[in-house]
């Protein structure tokens, strides 16, 4: 899960910056964030949590 802090950073500022340029509205980044805690309730959450840092590994490989 280190992978978790800096993603969930990243992501928070990506919102904010959405919400600041108006493309998003705060409702809806509240709506996105109860629907994420809930996803991340279910098993698909450790599904996706694999998945992303599996990419995440994939795009930092080096050969």
């Amino acid at each position: 899960m280190t992978l978790a802090m800096p993603l969930v950073a990243f992501l928070a500022v990506v919102v904010f910056l959405l919400i600041r340029s108006g493309e998003l509205r705060t409702w809806q980044a509240v709506l996105l964030t109860v629907f994420g805690f809930y996803l991340a309730r279910t098993p698909l959450g450790n599904v996706l949590a694999y998945t992303v840092q599996w990419l995440v590994t994939g795009f930092t490989h080096n050969h």
